[in-house]
């Protein structure tokens, strides 16, 4: 907070807390839950909008931003809501959006945008419309594009298009719909083929594909033949027979 414009300091400060933040269990949420009762996820946000150039910044930020709004419970909902309403998804999207080439960039800001538009109430439904708006999908599905063979990229794309294309409204089957114009039912796809042993791949993999490919009207069916043109019934069947 106290030096914004000195992009070491915001670079430093954003990848101690992607440390320090780190961790599932219930001491690692207390810690998580204090970082940002100290304003952590506004500190991160104001950091990525005052060095959108430097890479380290977004990609530390990024990676920040999505480990303090890890977690499904109450807390970890308000954590997603408050990054939201900082511009964390904005910021997020404008950092895939500017380096593209910069695999640990895509990595974590689409787990970033995965983690923040994760939920099934109304306040998470408004997060993946926001995210849509800001052009999450498209972005996500990019990085998936320029990265195929890091896995970790095409893990977190895969959540984040799965997260952001999950319900079942008219705003909804429209974020499908996006997906798949900007090419998500190949890309997710292409995510089983190139890393069949990695179980964590196939599982945000298929639960993509089961989100982007819902829906019994004429664009639905349309999705669900796209998906079993590009292959997806074989890539999910070998994805459950590699991991029984």
């Amino acid at each position: 907070q106290a030096h914004p414009q000195v992009a070491e300091v915001q670079e430093e400060g954003c990848a101690a807390l992607v440390n320090v933040c780190s961790g599932a269990d219930g001491a690692g949420l207390a810690r998580i839950q204090r970082a940002a009762d100290a304003g952590a996820i506004e500190a991160i946000v104001a950091a990525m909008q005052a060095h959108p150039q430097v890479a380290g910044v977004q990609e530390d930020g990024c990676g920040a931003l999505a480990n303090v709004c890890c977690g499904t419970d109450a807390a970890g909902l308000a954590r997603k809501q408050r990054a939201a309403d900082a511009g964390g998804i904005e910021v997020a999207v404008a950092a895939l959006q500017a380096h593209p080439q910069v695999a640990g960039v895509q990595h974590n800001g689409c787990l970033a945008l995965g983690n923040v538009c994760c939920g099934s109430d109304a306040a998470a439904f408004a997060r993946k419309q926001r995210a849509a708006g800001a052009g999450a999908i498209e972005a996500a599905a990019a990085a998936m594009q320029a990265h195929p063979q890091v896995a970790g990229v095409q893990h977190n794309g895969c959540l984040a298009l799965g997260n952001v294309c999950c319900g079942s409204d008219a705003a909804a089957f429209a974020r499908k719909q996006r997906a798949a114009d900007a090419g998500g039912i190949e890309v997710a796809v292409a995510a089983l083929q190139a890393h069949p042993q990695v179980a964590e791949v196939q599982e945000e993999g298929c639960a993509a594909l089961v989100n982007v490919c819902s829906g019994a009207d004429g664009a639905g069916l349309a999705r669900i033949q796209r998906a079993a043109d590009a292959g997806a019934i074989e890539a999910i069947v070998a994805a459950m027979q590699a991991h029984p």
